[in-house]
């Protein structure tokens, strides 16, 4: 790993820091505990563990097998595995609810590969399960042309996040920078991710099967406005 991802691990609560909203948006989809929960791209876990605590049975996944450890140490009752999301079913498992926050799918090279996760993801549902996704809304990043996105501080920490956006049009790519400060040091690294538009993931998860899918623009379910709106929540219905 990465001296930038070893960093990332061992500060990750403090720079995404369990929302209220997102619990109670991810729990009101999954319905009253018991219910099976699927966690992708579940980072050091914060959300695996509070669902956990409160009764429901958690599966989480994550590319870095780092961040898995500390989720394993968190709690040994959710099944943490080391897993690429386009490989969940190989889990053998079905779910009442997927989700997928942080902005992870993104990752994933081009809209044909995202459509594959779906897919996988709408084998992995249970009869009417839902599927939950998180995604910064790149119709405004597009729109707008946005080069940053808002600094994270953790004051108590000592800790400074900062994103950067740099639009590659001939790629279709985001680079995406990022500079974590603390301690004194400084960490940077780059990804490029791959810009999907709201247009673009309703219409492949039309193609894949979904039969109700819904847009906010937060996790209160307020309405998702394409050109305003800082992220894109996406529930779906299987």
């Amino acid at each position: 790993m990465s001296k930038f991802y070893a960093e990332i691990a061992r500060y990750y609560d403090y720079i995404f820091p369990l929302s209220t909203n997102k619990l109670n948006l991810i729990k009101d989809l999954a319905g009253n505990n018991p219910k099976d929960i699927l966690d992708v791209a579940s980072g050091s876990g914060l959300y695996s563990k509070q669902l956990s605590d409160d009764g429901y049975n958690v599966t989480a996944i994550d590319l870095d097998n780092e961040m898995i450890n500390k989720l394993k140490e968190k709690d040994k009752k959710i099944d943490a595995k080391v897993l690429n999301m386009l490989d969940i079913e190989k889990l053998n498992k079905k779910f009442d609810l997927i989700f997928s926050i942080g902005n992870s799918i993104v990752h994933l090279e081009n809209n044909e590969i995202i459509k594959k996760f779906l897919y996988s993801a709408k084998n992995s549902l249970k009869e009417n399960g839902k599927l939950l996704i998180q995604i910064v809304n790149y119709d405004r990043i597009l729109e707008k042309n946005i080069k940053r996105l808002p600094t994270i501080k953790n004051n108590e920490e000592n800790l400074v996040f900062e994103r950067y956006y740099e639009y590659l049009e001939q790629e279709h790519k985001i680079n995406f920078k990022t500079i974590l400060k603390v301690d004194n040091n400084t960490f940077e690294n780059n990804v490029l991710l791959h810009p999907i538009t709201s247009e673009e993931i309703k219409e492949l998860l039309k193609e894949v099967g979904f039969s109700s899918i819904n847009f906010y623009g937060d996790f209160t379910q307020s309405n998702y406005e394409p050109i305003e709106s800082f992220p894109l929540i996406i529930v779906a219905e299987k």
